[in-house]
């Protein structure tokens, strides 16, 4: 997982299966949340660029206390 400002950048490790990627999406989730939820004004935008990647960031086009998710596939 790599950290930038209130966005969390997801990526699978070589040789990681899904129930790992899980496990990051589920912890980078979490954080992302919180500081959602600090913020008090705006929701959670989890977005799958490629397969194996995927942003979690703090979103104003998210209403506050909740999780949208979206397919933003990028071409390789």
């Amino acid at each position: 997982m790599t950290f930038q400002n209130q966005n969390v950048i997801v990526e699978a490790a070589a040789g990681s299966d899904w129930d790992d990627l899980q496990e990051q999406l589920n912890a980078a989730h979490e954080e992302v949340r919180s500081w959602a939820v600090s913020g008090g004004r705006n929701g959670v935008l989890i977005t799958r660029r490629r397969h194996d990647t995927f942003t979690v960031a703090v979103s104003p086009d998210v209403p506050y206390g909740l999780t949208y998710e979206r397919d933003h596939l990028e071409a390789l």
